[in-house]
């Protein structure tokens, strides 16, 4: 499995789709509830596989950095990125050591406190004629 990197602003290199740095997340009840800050993304690929949100920050005060697999999110407009997860559900999610550098086991226990299966799927490849 690839490694991922951290991506703080949407570069040419990630699909369109996977473009959304810088969007706000909605919740179940279509409020909004954060602003995209990143992505991580295979280093090779350059296929997204979580995205980086801050909550619960008030004014100068950083809240808790949540690592949201995109499974669980759906880009529904310019802008706007929707999740059926509540804001304070989310908030419970394990927090990896360091953002910029996940490790397998943080990974696999934030892919398990969404429901999702421990491995990240495999991104599509192109095949080549």
């Amino acid at each position: 499995m690839n490694s991922l990197i951290h991506i703080t602003e949407n570069i040419f290199n990630l699909r369109k789709i996977d473009r959304v740095i810088g969007f706000y997340l909605y919740d179940k009840f279509n409020e909004s509830i954060a602003r995209i800050d990143a992505a991580l993304v295979d280093s090779e690929t350059y296929h997204c596989y979580y995205l980086v949100i801050n909550l619960g920050g008030f004014l100068q005060v950083r809240g808790k950095t949540v690592i949201l697999p995109v499974e669980i999110c759906e880009v529904v407009d310019l802008g706007k990125v929707k999740t059926e997860w509540r804001k304070e559900s989310m908030l419970g999610s394990p927090t990896p050591t360091e953002t910029m550098n996940i490790t397998a086991i943080e990974e696999e226990l934030i892919r398990e406190y969404y429901g999702l299966p421990p491995q990240r799927p495999c991104p599509l490849k192109i095949q080549k004629k």
